[in-house]
C-alpha cells in the first residue's frame, strides 16, 4: 500500500468516533469529503478503495496481522517506514523516513520477527513520545512478511494506494476523518430494481 505522506500526530487507535458505512457485496459508497470523493466497493476478497491523486491520504487501521507488499508504508507514532521486499531470495528491509520521505535508517529483516517501540523491542525510538513502549512487530513466515500491532495506544496504520483492496470489515482514516466499513450479503434482486444507486456518505466538515 502506498500514497502520499501526511502528518497524523493526533490519531487515536480505537477510532471511537468513526462514522460507519455498511456495503452489500458488489455495492459501492462514494464518501464525500471537502477535498473530493473516496469510493469504496465491496468485492468477494475485500473492499476496493479508489480516489483521485489530490484526495487526502487514506490509511488502514491495523487491528489484525496484514500482509505487507513491496512499497508499503507504515505509520506508527510519528514514524513513517517504507517496506522493501527482498529480491532473489534476499532479506527484506524496513526504511525509516524523514519528513521529506528520505531514508535515514535501514533495518534488515532477518530471523522470524522484528519488533519496534519506544522503550522495548528490537528497534528503539525513545524520542518518539507517540510510540507505545512496544508498538508493532513484523513477522516473517515462508517468504511473506506480516505487520501486526501490539495493542499500541495510538495504533499502527498502512498507507493505502488508490485501487487497492482492504479487508472486508475494516477501519480507515481518510485525512483526519475515521470511517468504519462493514460488509453484508448482497441485496436481493427485486424485479427491475436490480441496479441500486450508489450510496453517498458525507464526511465533509
Amino acid at each position: 500500500m502506498q500514497g502520499s505522506m501526511e502528518n497524523h500526530d493526533e490519531m487515536s487507535a480505537p477510532l471511537a468516533h468513526a462514522s460507519s458505512v455498511v456495503l452489500p457485496q458488489g455495492d459501492s459508497a462514494a464518501i464525500a469529503l471537502t477535498e473530493g470523493f473516496v469510493t469504496a466497493t465491496a468485492e468477494p476478497r475485500g473492499v476496493r478503495v479508489q480516489f483521485a491523486d489530490d484526495a487526502p491520504s487514506v490509511l488502514l487501521f491495523v487491528d489484525e496481522a496484514v500482509e505487507l507488499h513491496h512499497g508499503d508504508m507504515i505509520s506508527a507514532g510519528a514514524q513513517w517506514l517504507l517496506f522493501e521486499s527482498g529480491e532473489h531470495g534476499g532479506p527484506s528491509r524496513l526504511h525509516q523516513l524523514d519528513e521529506q520521505g528520505v531514508a535515514t535508517m535501514t533495518f534488515t529483516l532477518r530471523g522470524s520477527s522484528l519488533t519496534m517501540g519506544r522503550t522495548a523491542g528490537d528497534v528503539l525510538i525513545p524520542r518518539d513520545e507517540l510510540l507505545s513502549s512496544l508498538h508493532f512487530q513484523l513477522l516473517m513466515r515462508e517468504g511473506t512478511t506480516y505487520l501486526q500491532d501490539l495493542a499500541s495506544e495510538d495504533g499502527t496504520y498502512l498507507l493505502v494506494r488508490s485501487g487497492e483492496l482492504v479487508p472486508l470489515d475494516c477501519q480507515l482514516l481518510i485525512g483526519e476523518r475515521p470511517l468504519r466499513i462493514r460488509t453484508s450479503p448482497p441485496m436481493p434482486q427485486l424485479g427491475d430494481a436490480a441496479d441500486y444507486e450508489t450510496s453517498v456518505t458525507s464526511l465533509a466538515a
